[in-house]
Parts: C-alpha cells; sequence; structure tokens
C-alpha cells in the first residue's frame, strides 16, 4: 500500500508531507492521504479484557477488535480475570490463545496469587510462560513489606509491577490514591532493584509526588487515561459516572494534562474496562476505552511530541516491547458522533455516547494485515 503527501508522527513531531510505503499482504492499492497522520500502531499497557470468566461483557476476540478500531496494535491485559491469572500454566494459556488475535496482546501476570495481596507468584515462572508485567490492578490490599520483596522478585525477573494505587478504606477520597501513592514509592525507595509504574493518575498531589520521586531518581512511571484528561466529576450523574479512580476536579484534571505534556506522567492508558448494560447499571467501574480513545485525545490539542511519547514510545519502554512494523491512519480532522452500539466491543459503557468527537482512526494494520477499516473512504 502507498500512501501519498501523508504526514508521519515520530518523536520529533510531525513530517512534511511524503509519500510512504506500507507492506500489507494482498493489497498494493495508492491512496491521496493529504491531511492525515500516520502513526506507528499505539500501545495500550492497561486493558481488561474479561476473558475468562466474564465472556458477556468482552472477549479476547472482540476486546481485540475493539482495540484495532481504536488504533491499538499492542494492548497489555490485565490478570484480574477468572480464574485470575496467577500461575505460569494460565498465563502460558493466554498466550497461547493470543497469537491468532487481529493485535498484540500481551499478558500481565498477578503480583500476589488471587489478587489477595497476601502471598507473592512466581516472578521467574510467570515471565518465563510470557507474562510482560505483573499486576494486582484493581485492587491495593498489598501491603508496603510485600510489595517492596514483589518489586525486588519482579525486577529479577525483568518485570514491571503495574500499581493500582489506591487506599481501599479510604472509598472515593482523593487522599486513598495520594496516600497509596506514598506507600508504594517508600517501597520502592526500599526495594533492591524493581521498576514501578503508577496505573491512572488522576490528581494533582498525585503529579506532585511523581514528579519529586522522578527528581530522586526512582524508577518508577505513570499513566493516565483519556477520561481523567478530559472529563470532571460536574460532567457526569449517577451510576455511569461509577470509574476507579473516581472523575476528579478541574484543577486535578488540568494537573494531569499539565503532567503528561511535560513529561512528568508517561503514558496514555485506556483502562478499557467493558461492562454489560446491567452490570453498569448496578454500579460497575468502569469506562469502554478503545473505540473513543482518539477521538477524545486529539480533542486534547496535544503536542505531537507528546502524543507521540504517550502512545508510542513509553509505553513500549515500560513494558520492554520491541517496535514492531504496526500501523495506524488517523484523520484528526473528521467528526464523528459516538453511537456505543456501533462499538466492536461487546462492553457499551462509554461516557462518551452520543457526544461529537474529532479524530478518526480510518485503517489499522498489525502484522502486515489491515485489521481494521473505517466505512469511510481513504482518499
Amino acid at each position: 500500500m502507498r500512501l501519498n503527501n501523508v504526514r508521519l508522527l515520530t518523536a520529533a513531531g510531525l513530517s512534511a508531507p511524503r509519500s510512504f510505503d506500507i507492506e500489507v499482504a494482498g493489497e498494493s492499492s495508492e491512496r491521496d492521504a493529504a491531511g492525515l497522520v500516520l502513526s506507528p500502531g499505539w500501545v495500550d499497557l492497561h486493558a481488561h479484557l474479561r476473558d475468562p470468566g466474564f465472556l458477556e461483557s468482552e472477549t479476547l476476540q472482540s476486546g481485540a477488535r475493539s482495540a484495532a478500531a481504536g488504533g491499538f496494535t499492542q494492548v497489555a491485559a490485565m490478570a484480574n480475570t477468572n480464574p485470575v491469572t496467577d500461575r505460569p500454566s494460565l498465563v502460558a494459556e493466554m498466550v497461547r490463545r493470543s497469537d491468532s488475535l487481529p493485535v498484540r496482546v500481551g499478558v500481565v501476570g498477578a503480583l500476589t496469587e488471587n489478587l489477595t495481596g497476601r502471598k507473592l507468584t512466581d516472578a521467574e515462572g510467570l515471565k518465563a510462560a510470557g507474562a510482560i508485567a505483573l499486576s494486582d490492578d484493581g485492587r491495593h490490599a498489598i501491603d508496603r513489606a510485600l510489595l517492596r520483596s514483589g518489586l525486588e522478585a519482579a525486577g529479577r525477573a525483568g518485570l514491571p509491577v503495574l500499581v493500582h494505587c489506591v487506599k481501599e478504606s479510604r472509598g472515593k477520597d482523593p487522599a486513598a490514591e495520594y496516600e497509596g501513592i506514598e506507600e508504594v514509592l517508600v517501597a520502592l525507595q526500599e526495594a533492591h532493584g524493581g521498576r514501578l509504574h503508577l496505573q491512572h493518575v488522576s490528581t494533582r498531589r498525585s503529579v506532585d509526588l511523581l514528579r519529586a520521586a522522578k527528581a530522586d531518581g526512582l524508577r518508577v512511571t505513570a499513566e493516565v487515561t483519556p477520561h481523567h484528561l478530559s472529563l470532571t466529576g460536574d460532567d457526569l450523574e449517577g451510576n455511569q459516572a461509577n470509574v476507579s479512580p473516581p472523575l476528579r476536579t478541574a484543577d486535578d484534571r488540568d494537573a494531569v494534562v499539565e503532567g503528561l505534556i511535560d513529561g512528568v506522567i508517561d503514558a496514555i492508558a485506556t483502562d478499557h474496562a467493558p461492562h454489560t448494560s446491567a452490570a453498569k447499571a448496578a454500579g460497575a467501574n468502569g469506562f469502554h476505552g478503545f473505540e473513543t480513545a482518539a477521538g477524545v485525545i486529539f480533542g486534547l490539542r496535544l503536542p505531537w511530541q507528546v502524543m507521540h511519547r504517550s502512545l508510542v514510545e513509553r509505553p513500549r519502554q515500560i513494558l520492554g516491547i520491541s517496535p514492531a512494523d504496526d500501523w495506524v491512519l488517523i484523520d484528526p480532522r473528521e467528526e464523528w458522533l459516538v453511537e456505543p452500539q456501533s462499538f466492536e466491543s461487546r462492553g457499551r459503557n462509554t461516557p462518551f455516547a452520543g457526544r461529537r468527537l474529532r479524530g478518526r482512526v480510518l485503517l489499522t494494520v498489525c502484522r502486515k494485515r489491515i485489521v481494521h477499516r473505517a466505512e469511510v473512504a481513504v482518499g
């Protein structure tokens, strides 16, 4: 496939319009891509694919199709399935099942058995089985001493530890997040080795703690979600607003945008959390993330270098993923209406339903195959 007049998204920003060849199996077309942006495939280092155990909400196949529609060619699937992926045999089975999916799905193993925070899993064994990281995402039940040991064990295995920092006893109070971050940063300081990654940072105090930790030389990285970058607690009502961590104040939203732009926050991750309509109505936490991400992110008008760093470069580095010949073609100008019934995902629980977003994924190429093509014409 040859794209003419396309602009490439690179670490330095956007290139001048040029022609670009993408190797795609069975595709030899030539298209005018004037005004479009070609980016290396996006990497989402935080997603819930619900399979096994919760197939009414998502399956590996539907989740992978949804990721492709959102421009993500590599995603990290969290361990809170049923059964929890806390044993090498379960990780190996997930890796085997993921081989034939439209996009690359990396398996995150649990940090503690059954996510209970009581006994560490076998980090070396999980790594050998194919795990790309360890996480008890969704829980913060682990104490500081065990987390320190977990960081050291994961470090020896060459895996990052992704932590959902929320002091569960504090509920939705913003202090629940930053006190949790304070605790895990102390564990990192005390640990002999290990890499810590903070999931879905959402408050100004959290950004300040992260900034100070990086200035002190700690091996810590962090992510922010599209919804925490764009929404506040005043934008939604009722159970449809339920997400963990909660949507915060306008000042908190501004702080995480600033932190992302200046590099204190490393990556954008969707925390894709599909639910059935009944589960969401009953109060389940989480939003669909994949298919609205591009429109939300382009609406922020971030510098192009920040988009490349937060969606391509840093997620790969954090997870130890090698660059791949995967691509996403985007029209940053196109407006479109969010219609959840058209999602590839089984989860339709989006706070952006009925909104018009600007920026649409037109084409996603993974492993030299077109895995998503928008219904609109390209060129």
